[in-house]
């Protein structure tokens, strides 16, 4: 697809006229890696397609979201230039400031009674971000995540779709079911604490309990889960693995800066970094993919996460922009 294809879609979700295999796309193109120069182009040909003076209430949803989703330093780069034409540089991080500043020209409600308007947030690589639902329920994202709902949320349940990571910390409402639908499963809670890995392009996706309870599913087999509990399910055979969690850090650990790795191989932690740092990491020989690690990680820069594990293993480790080359000190 072209440039011009994308602006449509862009244009149709703001309008709620898109379809699912449309959102679909839509979410399939931003999240591609190196997409942020040319999702930030599009933005800004569509801000200047639109009115030159931007409406005041929405101006202010759109400042006063820059500041709840940027360090403090940034915030005061921005007050020192006008910061209307800069805020699609942060839009492919997270997409909602987009839909708060372009719903106003394409006839979409503000973001307010978002309830009632379809709604994606992408984070980028590298990114975390965190949002409150229209029902009250606390959500956090990790890096290369999105997140998305219709106009049917808040109605007579409550639906989103998750391809990535989330937290969730999910407002009771008995009436009103919460389900996170990813990938092929459904996980279904009620005032529920909990958390979902479930990367497209991964082989399983995780459900961990902290509180309350939780129903994951397939079309075929379900399972229920209590706080302490967690389970995986198998994409190809298509089959759940129920256990008991370890390390309650082991929930929540991405939002608190941590990296758990319980007997991961270098390639599952490789594609752990790339997410978390933006990076891309490659092996000099594929027996490195292999190499088990074990350990909890605080706070660390990437050079840091690469050399604790090296201590545990005789690894070589380059970095070369946003590039990370992987060898073996052994000869």
């Amino acid at each position: 697809m072209e440039q011009h294809d994308y602006i449509v879609l862009l244009e149709k979700f703001f309008k709620k006229e898109a379809s699912s295999e449309e959102r679909r796309i839509l979410i399939e193109w931003i999240r591609k890696p190196g997409i942020r120069d040319e999702f930030n182009l599009l933005c800004e040909q569509m801000w200047k397609e639109a009115a030159v003076e931007i409406d005041r209430t929405v101006e202010e949803e759109m400042w006063n979201h820059l500041q709840r989703n940027l360090d403090e330093s940034k915030i005061l780069s921005l007050k020192k230039r006008r910061w209307q034409p800069i805020i699609y540089k942060v839009a492919a991080t997270i997409l909602l400031p987009v839909c708060l500043g372009l719903a106003a020209y394409f006839g979409v409600e503000h973001m307010n009674k978002v309830s009632q308007d379809p709604f994606m947030v992408a984070v980028d690589y590298g990114q975390k971000a965190n949002l409150t639902l229209p029902d009250g329920t606390k959500v956090w994202l990790n890096s290369a995540t999105h997140l998305s709902y219709d106009a049917e949320y808040n109605k007579s349940d409550r639906k989103i779709y998750l391809d990535g990571e989330a937290y969730f910390e999910v407002a009771k409402n008995k009436e009103k079911r919460f389900i996170v639908c990813c990938n092929d499963l459904e996980i279904e809670a009620l005032g529920t604490t909990f958390d979902v890995k479930g990367y497209r392009d991964d082989h399983s996706v995780t459900t961990l309990l902290a509180e309350g309870s939780v129903k994951v599913s397939n079309k075929t087999d379900a399972t229920l889960l209590k706080p302490g509990e967690k389970v995986e399910y198998h994409k190809n055979k298509q089959t759940f693995t129920k256990s008991a969690i370890s390390d309650m850090r082991e929930i929540d650990f991405w939002r608190n800066n941590m990296l758990i790795f319980n007997s991961s191989s270098l390639a599952e932690i490789a594609t752990t970094l790339e997410r978390m740092y933006g990076v891309k990491v490659v092996f000099d020989s594929e027996k490195l993919k292999n190499v088990l690690f074990s350990g909890t990680i605080r706070n660390s820069s990437l050079h840091n996460v690469f050399y604790i594990i090296s201590l545990t293993y005789p690894l070589t480790y380059e970095l070369e922009g946003d590039t990370v080359r992987i060898g073996s000190s052994i000869n």
